[in-house]
């Protein structure tokens, strides 16, 4: 897919996002909690590095869990967060290719899916990462218009 089309895939998605006047975090996952039917849980794993991996989304029959590296900022866990609601946004689970089902300590049972980055350089990802882009102009009302910019991921993760 080119860039343009992945990037008018994300404005859509964002488009049709109803987060109200002054979208947060909570209303971006309560929106999405009550558009998947069930609980998102936001984790650290202070065991996950965060050099290539920073973060992963695990599907499990009753709940959704973003799972992250200790972060360098709260911007940065920001930006994870987002980063994987836009996966859940864009229905991701559905197209994505997605690791194998792990097992995470202190939940019972192993994922349905767990998708986390296999490339830097494949749709998903870069859909993903513009639509987090959006969402945090929409959350950080500071952030300028990113419509058309570059990806700021190195401005983020440094």
């Amino acid at each position: 897919m080119t860039s343009r089309a992945l990037h008018h895939q994300a404005r859509e998605a964002n488009r049709r996002l109803k987060l109200g006047a002054h979208p947060d975090l909570q209303s971006i996952q309560s929106w999405l909690e009550a558009k998947r039917g069930k609980p998102i849980t936001i984790m650290e794993l202070p065991t996950l590095r965060g050099d290539d991996l920073c973060g992963f989304w695990l599907s499990y029959p009753h709940r959704d869990v973003v799972v992250y590296a200790p972060p360098k900022s709260t911007l940065q866990l920001q930006f994870i967060v987002l980063h994987e609601f836009a996966h859940m946004i864009l229905d991701h689970q559905l197209s994505a290719s997605s690791l194998a089902p792990m097992h995470l300590p202190g939940f019972p049972e192993t994922s349905l899916m767990t998708l986390g980055r296999s490339s830097f350089e494949n749709d998903d990802e870069a859909a993903a990462e513009y639509l987090a882009e959006l969402l945090a102009a929409r959350t950080l009302p500071r952030v300028q218009d990113l419509q058309g910019e570059p990806s700021g991921f190195d401005q983020v993760f440094g």
